[in-house]
């Protein structure tokens, strides 16, 4: 009878400590920032700030002027948003706004961040989710509003606790990016299995990138044997520890939407030279594909350069045609001359797009990566750009492994 009070008097306490705490939170959801050029994808992020961590749950609106943005559909029509793994809140949800629009007619996007298994606070200053934003080809340069609107939070009780929204926004920029990354386009008949290359265009000293591959029916990316993506690095470029992983993370099959590719070493920090072919995937065409043009999305540009810091990424998505013959994009060869010294020894590579034919494997498969890498590749389709801040210290270790 006493433990049982003790228990009752505990849990009383506690619930009253919660309820004060939640009376005084300040719990800030704050939009990320991105820039990009017209045409461009860019990911911004959107966090969390609490004071104290006691928030379980968060909903928000996106607002956005589709004038200069939108929120990028996936291939099932729902946004192009991603909660962070890493908060263990999968039951988190998006919805387009209003209710039931599609195309230009949607103007904003809903997220509910939430959990159907925990009620676990969400920690301070993490990146809740992500999403992939399209800037119009004719945007104007200049700031463009990504706005909070209708924010709100629950404590673990279910107890509501006042929250605000600070904007985000994506700066618009009237020229290219730093880093250009193509995935290219080619043609096949129906049933057949073409290669498809993925370049890098670059103004600048690259020594990284990131990318995600969107497809849909009639178009796969095909897979190993052993599951992975059927995708394979360049070796000329010197980049062992690149990987490939399907999307979304665990899927199988049919199941498996997307490719996401991470580009880099983990002995060296050289740049990849522009106009390079820095890895392919074969891609299969299904045998019951109607005639014409079906897109390989590109998402989720990232870059960084030699001492780890990131640069102005964009992606150009690729087009496979079914049926007619118009051969392969060609890859750009125009080097631009790089008054930085280069690093390391670098070998010019002839970026070239050829069709392979080869059996059809089975589609999808597992996440997972390159059969020669050891790496896996665990995030959602939008990623931040902080495993790029470790490639200097990696090579520091390689340079320190070498001089002993």
């Amino acid at each position: 009878m006493i433990k049982s009070g003790w228990k009752v008097a505990a849990t009383v306490a506690s619930a009253a400590l919660l309820l004060a705490a939640s009376a005084h939170a300040v719990v800030v959801i704050t939009g990320g920032e991105a820039t990009g050029a017209p045409g461009a994808t860019v990911s911004v992020g959107v966090s969390l700030t609490a004071d104290p961590e006691i928030v379980a749950g968060t909903e928000n609106v996106i607002g956005y002027d589709t004038t200069d943005l939108t929120i990028a559909a996936r291939a099932n029509g729902r946004p192009d948003c991603a909660v962070n793994p890493d908060i263990e809140k999968g039951g988190t949800a998006f919805a387009f706004q209003p209710s039931g629009c599609t195309g230009t007619a949607c103007t904003a996007v809903k997220a509910l961040v939430l959990a159907l298994d925990n009620v676990d606070p969400i920690p301070n200053g993490v990146v809740m989710y992500t999403c992939q934003v399209v800037i119009a080809a004719n945007a104007t340069a200049g700031e463009k509003l990504l706005s909070i609107l209708d924010a709100g939070a629950s404590d673990p009780a279910g107890t509501a606790i006042p929250a605000t929204g600070e904007d985000g926004r994506v700066i618009v920029g009237g020229g290219a990016a730093d880093a250009n990354i193509i995935v290219g386009s080619d043609s096949g008949e129906a049933g057949a299995t073409i290669q498809i290359p993925v370049s890098l265009d670059t103004s600048t000293l690259v020594a990284g990138t990131e990318n995600v591959i969107e497809y849909a029916s009639p178009l796969s990316i095909l897979a190993r044997s052993n599951g992975r993506p059927d995708c394979a690095v360049n070796p000329d470029i010197e980049k062992g520890g690149t990987a490939f992983a399907f999307q979304p993370s665990g899927c199988t099959g049919a199941a498996c939407t997307a490719v996401k590719a991470l580009v880099l070493a983990l002995d060296n920090v050289d740049p990849i030279l522009t106009g390079v072919v820095m890895y392919t995937c074969m891609v299969g065409i299904a045998t019951d594909a109607v005639d014409g043009e079906y897109p390989l999305t590109c998402t989720s540009p990232g870059a960084s350069d030699p001492a780890g810091g990131a640069l102005n990424a964009e992606c150009t998505s690729g087009i496979v045609t079914v049926g007619g013959v118009v051969g392969p994009t060609a890859t750009p060869t125009a080097t631009p001359v790089i008054d930085t010294p280069t690093p390391g020894a670098t070998s010019t590579v002839t970026a070239t797009s050829t069709r392979t034919i080869k059996p059809t494997n089975t589609p999808g498969g597992g996440g997972g990566g390159n059969d020669d890498d050891g790496c896996a590749v665990v995030a959602p389709a939008q990623s931040s750009n902080a495993w790029m801040l470790l490639l200097p210290a990696v090579a520091l270790l390689w340079v320190r492994r070498r001089t002993r």
